[in-house]
């Protein structure tokens, strides 16, 4: 009797094990992609409703992005040269 509650509760360690690689695989894959993705959803949503709009938007993601370079860049340089 005491074996087969041991095994069930093993198995059942394997699926939460499971469930929270899971769960850390999908909070690493909101992190790096979720602004991305917002992005490209405002821009399908605008496009549904004025293909305009939605050439404007994406024209001034492309100009956020490489903003967003540049200071990732000046940052990247501050941070190799702090003795100075």
């Amino acid at each position: 009797m005491m074996k087969t509650v041991i095994k069930k509760h093993a198995v059942m360690m394997e699926y939460v094990i499971i469930a929270v690689l899971i769960a850390a695989a999908v909070v690493v894959a909101v992190i790096m992609f979720g602004k991305n993705v917002s992005h490209e959803m405002n821009v399908a949503t605008k496009s549904m409703s004025d293909a305009k709009g939605a050439e404007n938007y994406q024209s001034e993601l492309k100009g956020n992005s490489a903003s967003d370079i540049k200071k990732a860049s000046a940052h990247e340089k501050s941070m190799h040269n702090y003795e100075k």
